[in-house]
């Protein structure tokens, strides 16, 4: 399986989402009302900082793992396997234990919620801790797949219960108004998605929970690497959504949703393409370490840039220019009066933090861990900075700008890993001839609001017009396999696709 099919398949469940958001973060905010839904934002921020539940041992285990097969030494596959399994198990547990306790004494002095709430939130972070135990022990046995390269059954699996968990969500919110309802719905399904996870492994890569095989050479192999990752861990957890925490804390319930449930809501799903390819990236890029034969460093970097960078560019141009429209037919006119001014900075933003999913992925395999956790570091503490500052400065609007400026960072870690590896990225002629290319188009399709006014559903098929035309620039290459007659329209300029070096999934 080709690097562009292991990204498709890891993209799909974030595309699904996305398009099922458009239809269910309205329906939450009339179901659920502000508050009520900003309590699910505030359980979901305070579990993104417990991403060091597992201390980067599930990452470290991926790294030793993919460069092991790599190298064709499937005995020291298991052996690393069930090392880090036998440590993840009582870790994992006893973080989540502290995520509800923590939760259920601090929440609802933390966050502005009402005293009538208060009792609802407390109950959420309780059920929130089961959550985040199935999530992060599940996300260590999607850790051993993605080393395996069975992106195809993982995508199919997130795409499931994804839908499983939203659909339904909505209908809880519709029929109860109890977020309560909506969580225990997601802890039984990530309950499933964990079972169907193990299935797989002890179906197809005959590897179950095997403590037996656990050995203590490989944890002390492991640990410096575990160090480093969990480091760069605490620095993303504790400082990745610092905005929000501190939004939280500053900013009334509503101002709080619109921003959490709205425009970091779309931002994170674009990031969240972006962290989709981190797998194919992390471990094609393992198995080259640890000497499989396929595509260099270099070649898998220029690769997945090509790949993504275009549609990023995409969602900046049309969001900077077509975001009234959007907005009202998405939230209703008084919504998006609200949501417009923060929306357009949030989307750049996480999209120059998508790109640089890429230089992250990279930066494990390559052992670069200690750069990873400096520029984790760097960014969390900027972010802070600029959301504090910017919150006295401007309000709402303050902060987003200073979300913005804080992302100079992972242009920096971008620039470190392609000067490392060599590769091209942000240095080549042809980003910024795309860069060109597409501001030009967006600025003449702006042009309309000459004659019409920003959030007429005039400018719709002109809005439409633009996406369209740019994607099928973006797929000229696919179409014209796809069409023979469109060849000659569209001819094959590109290196063929980076192959995934070993272990090709059916």
């Amino acid at each position: 399986m080709t690097m562009q099919r292991q990204f498709l398949w890891s993209m799909a469940p974030l595309v699904v989402v996305t398009v099922v958001n458009i239809f269910s973060v309205p329906l939450f905010f009339r179901f659920l009302g502000d508050e009520r839904y900003a309590v699910l934002g505030y359980v979901a921020t305070f579990s993104g900082m417990f991403g060091l539940a597992d201390l980067g041992l599930g990452v470290a285990v991926g790294r030793y793992i993919g460069v092991a097969l790599g190298s064709d030494d499937h005995a020291s596959v298991r052996e690393y396997w069930a090392t880090g399994n036998l440590i993840a198990i009582p870790l994992v547990a006893c973080m989540a234990l502290v995520f509800s306790l923590v939760g259920v004494t601090f929440g609802h002095k933390w966050f502005n919620v009402s005293p009538a709430n208060e009792g609802l939130l407390r109950a959420c972070f309780f059920a929130g801790g089961f959550g985040l135990f199935l999530e992060y022990y599940g996300q260590f046995w999607n850790f051993l797949l993605q080393a395996h390269l069975k992106f195809k059954f993982i995508g199919a699996l997130k795409t499931g219960t994804s839908l499983l968990q939203i659909i339904p969500s909505v209908i809880l919110a519709w029929l109860t108004k109890n977020p309560l309802l909506i969580v225990l719905w997601s802890v039984f399904i990530g309950l499933v998605q964990l079972g169907l996870l193990v299935w797989h492994a002890r179906r197809r890569l005959n590897l179950g929970f095997d403590l037996r095989e656990a050995r203590w050479v490989r944890a002390r192999e492991m640990a410096a690497f575990t160090g480093k990752t969990f480091a760069t861990l605490i620095a993303s957890s504790l400082l990745g959504t610092i905005d929000q925490v501190i939004l939280g804390r500053l900013a009334p319930a509503a101002d709080f949703a619109n921003y959490k449930n709205c425009a970091v809501n779309v931002g994170g799903r674009l990031q969240g393409l972006g962290f989709a390819i981190m797998g194919p990236v992390a471990y094609n890029t393992s198995h080259a370490v640890g000497g499989g034969r396929g595509a260099s460093p270099a070649a898998i970097y220029n690769e997945t840039f090509n790949f993504v960078f275009g549609w990023y560019l995409l969602a900046a141009v049309w969001t900077a220019v077509w975001h009234p429209i959007a907005l009202r037919l998405w939230l209703g006119e008084a919504r998006a009066l609200q949501v417009a001014p923060m929306f357009t900075p949030i989307i750049i933003a996480f999209c120059l933090t998508g790109i640089a999913t890429i230089s992250a992925a990279q930066l494990g395999p390559l052992n670069r861990m200690g750069m990873a956790f400096g520029f984790k570091l760097a960014a969390g503490l900027l972010l802070m900075a600029g959301v504090y500052v910017g919150w006295h400065l401007g309000g709402m609007v303050g902060v987003v700008y200073g979300f913005l400026c804080s992302r100079v960072v992972f242009l920096a870690q971008d620039l470190y890993v392609i000067r490392l590896v060599k590769a091209g990225g942000w240095l080549a002629v042809r980003t910024w001839l795309t860069v060109a290319g597409q501001c030009l188009v967006g600025a003449g399709f702006a042009l309309v609001y000459l004659v019409l006014p920003q959030n007429s559903l005039w400018v719709l098929p002109f809005a439409v017009l633009h996406g369209v035309l740019v994607a099928v620039w973006l797929l000229r290459h696919r179409l014209g396999q796809l069409v023979p007659s469109l060849a000659g329209i569209f001819p094959m300029r590109d290196r063929p696709a980076v192959k995934s070096v070993s272990n090709r999934e059916p």
